[in-house]
């Protein structure tokens, strides 16, 4: 009964299109077992369905056509197939740590946006444990906190045509150092983005307490900076290292065209002790 089957009967048995058969048979990567020279109709065996399970199979494992027929006929060439494999282990290697790395990156975005939505109203000062935080740097010729909006962009530009990862440019800070704050000079020359991992480039943010206070502009910011400063001071807390400003989340519409940031000022300290 299946030794020979019209290609519709071949092609439903094997969830398979016509199309799909007669393009297989236009590249010679498989042939009918027989075309009757009247009709011009087409004949499969049921037993060349291991052909197409093979095919399907790799198919699944993204390899080409051109590839797959390369693999299931050039079997004398054992080398040539396994470099073939080999190539196709690595683009698949790739695209895994692809994938993992823009799950990571929509994480980070999901969190400033949740920290956006609990704070964006929170006045307080409060207290977090950070982790070991990395971040690669771009220094900065001017004062950060004396740039106009256009020359904040250019700047960003800039920092952003040297890192080469136009769609990974998100959650941007400034650094200040520890002497600046407690001299209230407010200076800031190194813009950073967040990193994944430690590498020869990057900068290492230490683990500890920091305490941390919301707000929503660049301006905002200057004004909160000497009264956080005091109220750490006031509150019995010690700085021990340089300030972060972090934006966390940029809710700009797409109208929009001056930034809507939401930051987050951190800076690490230690309660001081009592004498």
């Amino acid at each position: 009964m299946f030794s020979k089957m019209k290609i519709g009967d071949f092609a439903q048995y094997n969830q398979i299109s016509i199309q799909a058969l007669r393009h297989y048979e236009k590249i010679n990567l498989m042939h009918p077992i027989e075309v009757d020279p009247i009709t011009n109709y087409r004949y499969y065996h049921i037993k060349q369905s291991a052909v197409i399970d093979n095919i399907q199979f790799f198919q699944q494992l993204d390899f080409s056509l051109a590839e797959i027929k390369q693999m299931m006929n050039d079997t004398k060439n054992p080398t040539m197939l396994n470099q073939l494999i080999e190539n196709k282990k690595s683009e698949l290697e790739n695209e895994l740590n692809s994938i993992r790395q823009q799950l990571q990156d929509i994480r980070s975005f999901q969190e400033g946006a949740l920290l956006y939505q609990e704070k964006k109203d929170c006045r307080e000062i409060e207290l977090v444990d950070f982790p070991n935080r990395w971040v690669l740097p771009h220094a900065s010729t001017k004062n950060i906190y004396q740039m106009t909006d256009e020359e904040y962009e250019f700047s960003l530009r800039e920092f952003k045509s040297q890192r080469n990862q136009a769609l990974k440019f998100n959650r941007v800070g400034s650094l200040m150092s520890l002497q600046s704050f407690t001299n209230e000079t407010f200076q800031s020359h190194e813009f950073f983005i967040f990193s994944d991992k430690k590498t020869p480039q990057t900068k290492k943010l230490k683990k500890g307490t920091y305490a941390t206070f919301y707000c929503h502009s660049f301006e905002e910011e200057i004004k909160q900076l000497p009264l956080f400063k005091k109220t750490l001071a006031e509150q019995g807390y010690q700085v021990i290292g340089d300030y972060i400003c972090e934006v966390l989340y940029e809710n700009s519409k797409t109208s929009d065209v001056n930034r809507s940031m939401f930051i987050r000022m951190q800076i690490p300290v230690k309660k001081k002790r009592l004498i």
